[in-house]
């Protein structure tokens, strides 16, 4: 049986897509560990599961604008169906999300800014894209439900901040894992950790909890930095990180059509 085109074309991809995800898990199991002894060496705020607050000088600055940040979440979540789950613009991340109850709205991935999404989030736009370093700034919402089992994320080069929008009061039944130990989020203040320390997150709530989720980069010494900026770098080249930029533009092309498709017509002049 001859093979058509396409599917000639397509076995090319999934043989180096088979092979970097081999790639991918030999580095995890046996080099992942030692790379992050070594950058951890030359960190300028130390190695903690947990940061303090004043670790980052911009800290301030976008607490002081939660109120506005969280008015610009709301107003997205008004129109749920334009809130995909990440499952759905991150396959890679389906083993932790494993239904659609983790709900993402992004700004910017790896680099890449949302223009459609960045559009409707001014405020919010703007006062990320001027922290340093940042590498993703997206809106994260756990649906009532919501429980991410213990994991790990891939590399200590980037510190994540959580800037709590919306936190169900059952302090208890939202909540995070991390090094176990339990943490709670609080609206208008950030929770910032080194996310490859293992961590589970639960909301056994019937509220959303929203938060603004950034990724930033580490402070780190040479050659510490070089080495890190060199793993961000082959990241956001990789099958997984490309997919995610792809799924993320046929999400937000597919919901521009929608919207040109059912906005209203002009009656035509006779």
């Amino acid at each position: 049986m001859q093979l058509s085109t396409t599917e000639n074309s397509r076995k090319p991809r999934q043989v180096i897509g088979y092979v970097f995800r081999r790639l991918v898990f030999w580095f995890g199991f046996y080099i992942r560990p030692p790379i992050h002894w070594f950058v951890g060496l030359f960190s300028k705020v130390g190695n903690p599961p947990v940061f303090g607050r004043d670790v980052f000088e911009w800290v301030p600055q976008l607490e002081s604008q939660w109120e506005a940040i969280r008015d610009e979440a709301l107003v997205v979540l008004d129109r749920p169906d334009e809130v995909p789950p990440l499952r759905e613009v991150s396959p890679d991340h389906s083993r932790i999300a494993t239904d659609e109850k983790w709900k993402v709205f992004f700004l910017i991935g790896y680099g890449y800014e949302v223009r459609a999404n960045t559009a409707r989030c001014p405020v919010t736009s703007e006062l990320v894209r001027n922290v340093p370093g940042l590498v993703s700034a997206f809106f994260s919402i756990h649906t009532p439900g919501t429980h991410l089992p213990r994991h790990y994320g891939p590399t200590n080069g980037m510190i994540t901040c959580h800037l709590g929008l919306q936190v169900p009061q059952d302090r208890q039944g939202c909540r995070i894992n991390i090094d176990d130990a339990d943490y709670n989020w609080d609206e208008g203040k950030f929770l910032i950790f080194d996310d490859t320390y293992y961590h589970e997150v639960w909301n056994d709530t019937a509220e959303d909890r929203v938060v603004l989720l950034m990724h930033v980069e580490r402070p780190l010494r040479q050659p510490g930095k070089a080495i890190a900026d060199g793993f961000l770098w082959l990241a956001t080249k990789s099958p997984f990180i490309q997919a995610t930029l792809k799924a993320l533009d046929d999400w937000t092309e597919g919901r521009s059509e929608t919207e040109e498709r059912d906005a209203p017509r002009e009656p035509a002049v006779p």
